[in-house]
């Protein structure tokens, strides 16, 4: 199945995008672009009315971004080589499709277990494991480009095709040792996963160096935007605001492409 190929099916037209998306059982909080803006970023995601509520008021205006346990997203990202075509998706396989505002495409689908952070043997596409990751959700606009994120396809959630069950699962021996390093050197397989560890194991006084490294290492390595988002998410989880970790990630980017 290509881009193209891609059938949308809108929803019944009752509420809104974030409401589509709590119907279908996911938990919800505030983003900065794509940055948390609670203090524990998304643990702090909930499904509670009466929270979101709160929240919509006090940050007026603001991106929401979604996570549910069991359901992971394939997150095809064209600007880094991502296709659809590389899902040899079926009809069979319809699930629930948000087109970003980036023109790339969120693919919902139910597993359980660990997951890689990019599916193998294909560039551009990530994958995001719920109650873990997030994805910003549809109705947000995207920070960059100004534009929305709209669902293509409303639910309901299938369940992983078998196909690409070998793809995306996590290598039996990725897990490091207890204790070990992360290896700022890797090159290879889920090599971004050190680089959102390191920042996630700063210690206070050196968060933002450890930020800024990690950011420019990404840069340097061409990573894809998921990527700094993963990284500004670990950052935030450390106590650092939103508007720092923006500005840092910015400047390490500019380092890392320089």
């Amino acid at each position: 199945m290509t881009e193209q190929q891609v059938e949308a099916r809108p929803g019944d037209g009752a509420g809104t995008p974030l409401e589509t998306m709590l119907a279908l059982g996911f938990a919800v909080g505030p983003l900065d672009g794509k940055v948390p803006l609670t203090k524990h970023g998304v643990q702090d995601f909930t499904r509670d009315r009466q929270v979101i509520t709160r929240w919509a008021r006090q940050y007026p205006g603001c991106n929401w971004g979604v996570t549910q346990v069991g359901v992971i997203c394939l997150d095809v990202d064209p600007r880094h080589g991502g296709t659809v075509a590389a899902l040899r998706l079926r009809p069979e396989h319809e699930t629930l499709t948000i087109r970003t505002g980036a023109e790339g495409w969120h693919f919902y689908y139910r597993h359980t277990g660990p997951v890689r952070g990019k599916m193998a043997g294909a560039e551009g596409i990530d994958v995001k494991a719920g109650g873990r990751g997030y994805l910003v959700a549809p109705g947000s606009i995207h920070p960059v480009t100004g534009k929305p994120y709209r669902i293509h396809r409303s639910g309901p959630i299938a369940n992983l095709p078998e196909h690409l069950q070998a793809l995306i699962a996590h290598p039996v021996d990725a897990a490091p040792a207890r204790g070990a390093v992360p290896d700022r050197n890797c090159t290879s397989g889920d090599r971004w996963d050190g680089l959102v560890r390191s920042v996630a194991e700063a210690r206070e006084g050196n968060r933002n160096a450890a930020l800024f490294w990690a950011a420019a290492r990404a840069a340097a390595d061409s990573a894809p935007a998921a990527v700094f988002s993963a990284l500004a998410a670990a950052a935030h989880r450390i106590g650092l605001g939103a508007h720092e970790i923006q500005q840092t990630i910015q400047s390490g980017q500019r380092k890392g492409a320089a």
